[in-house]
């Protein structure tokens, strides 16, 4: 007979959809993604309160081998005496909702910019933006639904003269904002300083369109100078940061000089893509769009340069390609690699929607921003008028949220006995869906990927570079580990 506790760093927590949840804290906010537990695992772990006895001899042996797992990773503590009770926070406690990891909030349509490409054509949409009442009701049920981890963008989240009174109730609330979406036109000083006041210290997700191209796009003369030197700023105070540059037929030719600028600011991530033809972009896509073969054509040629310059930075290439910096481990977004047993009647269409969803500036509960200019948005529930908990298991929301593989194939004859099924998945969901809100097609880009391009002629082209400029690889890779060791030994 023992007494095992909870250590303070952890807490019992449930959700509507998954309820035997475990979480890490840090102090009194969730820090982690939580570890899902079966029933009789999770009322084991209900006895470690610190006050009743366990009897392991009682125990099945699955429960004993936890008990003695989390004790050994400190996550519980073993007593042959009673340990008093746990904290109020760590105490069980259910949550109406699903879980969500992650809440992207737009709190404003307004923009400061004139980008040609705004999927949410914020330069002429009407500006929404709610009051800052409505924005703090949005935040207690975020709160209520036991999210702890937000993203905040827009339109632009600094044009927002009450910005700062929103990052005070999410701060009050234990709410971390774990990134922000910007122009970077407004980052400065003082704001950093405020933030870390308030005990937030996010990391910055900043679109850049190409050297020499990106004041262009964004519509505002003096928007690269703008750029970069906010990225000065974050890079002096060591605040991650990521880029995301949208390529076109003007910008295309940058790209190396690109990469090459944004690693040598400190930059960690670029995100390229091609802006989808919605919003803003409709009126300049016959002229400046990419098509599919011509997008692949500029990655293709561009992949030797990236690794011949020792992968200064993490690069995703749409669904093309993704790899770590300086690291010649690459993986191919587009190839799924679903098993031969799986079962598409259990497997979600979007994976990133069951555990993300997006609340847009007019508090529409969304799967996931992309929603955000397709004629479906009006079917989402409003979280102004409905509670957010119930609204993300019993809505609009939580139909298009739990649509399966299985589902996307019965609605498409092509992909019923298609030899790439199991490396395509069916794509994007928002992808696929037409303009008449038909959500259960399939994505165009992923199927005509894997028909034309395909997972080998990626990976040819990408070790043929590997094998090409294996020195220089090696090279780079010397002088990060000397880095690393040098900072270890510090």
């Amino acid at each position: 007979m023992s007494y095992y506790k909870l250590d303070k760093k952890y807490a019992f927590r449930g959700w509507k959809r998954r309820p035997y949840a475990l979480r890490v804290m840090q102090g009194e906010r969730f820090f982690s993604k939580p570890l899902f537990l079966n029933k009789d695992d999770f009322l084991t772990l209900l006895c470690c309160n610190g006050e009743e006895n366990v009897d392991e001899h009682a125990l099945k042996v699955p429960q004993q081998k936890l008990l003695d797992r989390l004790t050994l990773e400190g996550v519980l503590h073993k007593s042959e005496e009673s340990m008093g009770a746990l904290e109020p926070y760590q105490r069980y406690h259910v949550y109406p909702g699903i879980y969500l990891d992650l809440v992207q909030w737009s709190i404003t349509g307004k923009c400061n910019y004139n980008c040609r490409h705004c999927l949410l054509s914020a330069p002429t949409n009407g500006h929404p933006q709610l009051p800052l009442k409505d924005c703090l009701h949005i935040i207690d049920q975020i709160s209520a639904c036991g999210i702890r981890e937000i993203a905040i963008t827009g339109g632009e989240p600094l044009v927002r003269s009450d910005f700062l009174e929103i990052v005070k109730a999410l701060s009050a609330h234990k709410i971390r904002i774990r990134l922000i979406f910007t122009n970077a036109s407004l980052l400065d000083e003082k704001l950093l300083d405020e933030l870390e006041h308030m005990g937030q210290r996010p990391e910055y997700q900043i679109s850049y369109d190409g050297v020499g191209h990106h004041s262009w796009l964004r519509g505002i003369p003096e928007a690269e100078d703008e750029l970069l030197k906010a990225l000065r700023l974050l890079q002096e105070r060591k605040i991650k940061y990521t880029c995301a540059m949208c390529i076109h037929k003007e910008n295309a030719t940058s790209l190396a000089e690109t990469v090459r600028l944004l690693a040598s600011y400190g930059c960690s991530f670029l995100r390229l893509n091609t802006p989808q033809e919605l919003g803003l972009w409709k009126e300049y896509s016959e002229q400046y769009a990419l098509n599919w073969m011509e997008a692949w054509e500029i990655y293709k040629n561009y992949l030797p340069e990236f690794f011949k310059d020792g992968m200064p930075l993490s690069l995703e290439l749409d669904g093309f390609f993704y790899c770590k910096a300086h690291s010649t481990r690459y993986s191919v977004s587009y190839a799924r690699h679903a098993p031969e047993n799986v079962d598409f009647a259990k497997r979600p269409y979007c994976g990133s929607m069951q555990h993300h969803a997006y609340i847009d500036a007019e508090g529409r509960l969304v799967p996931c921003i992309n929603f955000a200019d397709v004629v479906l948005k009006e079917k989402f529930p409003s979280i102004l008028t409905e509670d957010m908990g119930r609204a993300s298991w019993d809505s609009f929301y939580s139909q298009v949220t739990r649509t399966t593989v299985q589902q996307m194939i019965d609605h498409n004859p092509d992909c019923q006995g298609c030899e790439h099924l199991y490396n395509c998945c069916g794509g994007c969901m928002v992808a696929g869906t037409t303009s008449d809100g038909d959500f259960l097609n399939y994505d165009p880009h992923c199927c005509w990927f894997h028909k034309n391009v395909g997972e080998a002629k990626v990976r040819a082209v990408a070790d043929a570079a590997i094998a090409k400029y294996a020195s220089e690889i090696k090279a780079q890779e010397d002088a990060e580990e000397n880095k690393r060791k040098q900072k270890k030994g510090k």
